[in-house]
Order: C-alpha cells, then structure tokens, then sequence
C-alpha cells in the first residue's frame, strides 16, 4: 500500500528520507507531497518517492492513509476533499483554551492544568495579574514556544515584561499600552505562571513524544526534557537551549522525587491521550505532551499537540510509524 506524508513543505525534509527507508524495509511505499500537490480533479497527488535513494516526482491515486498534521488544514477544500477520499492520522482538536477547557470539565486530568484566564478588557487583564502576581500571555494558535509573554508584577505601578532573552521594566501606563498593541482581542490566553526551572534557573519541561505502535496503541517514542538556555520565559530549544533525558534530568534535578515523577509522568502517558481521543471524539496517530514540573514536584500539563515535531527521536519516531503503518494497512485492505 501507498501510504501519504503530508506536510506544508514543498521539498522533504531530513526525517522524511528515513521514515521512507524505514518504510521500504517494511516493504512499505511512502510518497511525500504537500496540499498544494493535491488534484482534486483527477483525484490523484503528485509527490517525492525515495527510490534508490534519490527523490523522484511521482503522481498516485489518493493514497488511503495520509500522515499529515493540522497545520496542513488551511486550504478547507483540499482538507474536505481528502476526508472524503482518505484516512487522515489526524484531525483538529481546538484551541489551547478549548482544550483546557474540555480536560477540566472532564475532570480525571483536571488537576494537571495551570489556572488559567481570560479577558475582555484591560481591568480584567490587571485582576488576573494582580491575583497571581506572575503570568504567561500564550496565542491560542501559537506554535511550539513562540510569542509567549511573561509579566510579573514588581509593586502597585511597577511591572517587569519578559520575552524570549529581554526583560523591560514598565509602569502601569506603559503596561496598558502593551495591552492595547500587542495582547487586545481573544486571541490569547492568561495562565499562571508555573516556576519550573533547573536548579541553575533555567525553564525547562518535559516532552513526551507518542506515536501509535504496529496494534494502533499509543506508545511512547521518546521521553525528553527541554532546556532553556538564557531564556526568560520558556524552554524553547530553537530559541537556543539543550536537551536531556528524562531519568537523568530527574536524577540532577528532583533526586528525591525521582522515582515518583518518573512513574506519574509515564502513567499521564499512558492514559492521557486516550482520553483526548474521547473527548474531541478523533483518533490520531501522533501527540506530544509537554509537562512542567514546580519548585514542590508539582506536575502541571503546560501543552497538548496532535501535531508534533520530529526533531528528536527521530529513529524511534520512524520505527513507530511504520509499525502503525503496517496496522492501518491491513486495517484499510
């Protein structure tokens, strides 16, 4: 079976080249293309076929398995065409605040969240402020550490504003104005900001990378945690930072807690995406869950993404979609 890799791209990147490896020694073909690639007339995609290691166009039928993810979702025509004529791994889920708001009203996983606010005004953006006296400004669309704020505040008219390696002290004016510019509007969320931070002083948090295995079970690829590096904010390692796995940055950093954070990270992994699955009524192949540990061996669930990057793990990554692969496959057949 022709099993589709759907991204934004218009040229494949690194991982793909594995993945479609991977995929030939599991007797697997694998195509990738882009929506833009995507005939609706003739019902067929033109793409890129690793064959003897080189990349080569290639025009197929509608290959019945698409791997993609929900940032490929903006041309609603091809997405509503591929629906009708394909399997999708993937599916959207919401925004950051739906989904929150969805985990609370569940409740199993309620505890997990960071509290969490909005606003239509700047009074009700100041109270928020004023009643955690620390907090995070995140896009409800924003993607992976980007354009996330910090604003604590220093006295009654004193502030400190904090973005990616700057920080600024402004006055309550000056706060305001910031508002006005750059935060109006409901496309951002307010959150409590959650100290989870080396023993150094720098943010990190814990990514759990799934994939569902060769039994359309969710499994975990790799368990890592990012590190910050000079960052103010967040531990986004695009933004320059570094990385380290779970049990020896739990040993280095929560020695005590260890074995216990170890184990409630994992049993989150192996129950929490089900639960999404559920909740949004969806089923998809790929999820990355970023979890924050505080100052007292607190876990907080800082982000749910069904579309998650490949830049670490990748062989791991690679292994488990091919194995889902194979399962979808005769599954479809």
């Amino acid at each position: 079976m022709m099993i589709g890799f759907m991204r934004n791209g218009r040229k494949p990147f690194r991982f793909v080249r594995l993945l479609a490896k991977t995929c030939a020694y599991n007797d697997i073909d694998l195509i990738y293309f882009s929506p833009r690639n995507v005939d609706i007339e003739n019902k067929t995609v033109k793409g890129q076929v690793l064959i003897k290691n080189k990349w080569m166009t290639k025009e197929v039928p509608i290959p019945p398995f698409i791997d993609t993810t929900p940032y490929c979702f903006k041309n609603k025509k091809v997405t509503e065409f591929l629906r009708e004529n394909s399997t999708l791994s993937t599916d959207i889920i919401g925004t950051k605040d739906e989904i929150y708001n969805k985990i609370r009203e569940d409740g199993e996983f309620a505890h997990l969240l960071i509290p969490t606010g909005e606003y239509a005004n700047f009074e009700e953006f100041l109270d928020f402020l004023n009643k955690h006296k620390t907090i995070v400004i995140k896009s409800k669309a924003g993607l992976r550490g980007h354009n996330i704020y910090m604003v604590k505040q220093l006295r009654r008219n004193k502030f400190q504003i904090s973005y990616q390696q700057s920080e600024e002290k402004v006055n309550k004016e000056k706060l305001r104005q910031l508002y006005e510019d750059t935060w109006h509007g409901d496309r951002h969320i307010l959150q409590k900001y959650i100290i989870s931070r080396t023993k150094s002083g720098d943010p990190f948090d814990c990514r759990v990378r799934l994939e569902k295995n060769g039994r359309g079970k969710w499994s975990v690829a790799i368990y890592l945690v990012r590190i910050g590096s000079n960052q103010k904010v967040v531990s986004n390692v695009a933004q320059g930072g570094s990385v380290s796995t779970l049990t020896a940055f739990l040993e280095g950093n929560f020695s005590e807690e260890k074995d216990r954070l170890k184990e409630s990270i994992r049993r989150i992994a192996k129950t929490l995406p089900y639960k999404i699955e559920e909740l949004f009524d969806v089923n998809f192949s790929a999820l990355g869950l970023d979890i924050g540990i505080d100052q007292d061996a607190n876990l907080y669930l800082f982000e749910v993404e069904n579309g998650p990057g490949t830049e670490f793990g990748e062989g791991q990554i690679a292994s488990a979609k091919t194995e889902y692969y194979s399962y979808i496959s005769k599954k479809l057949s």
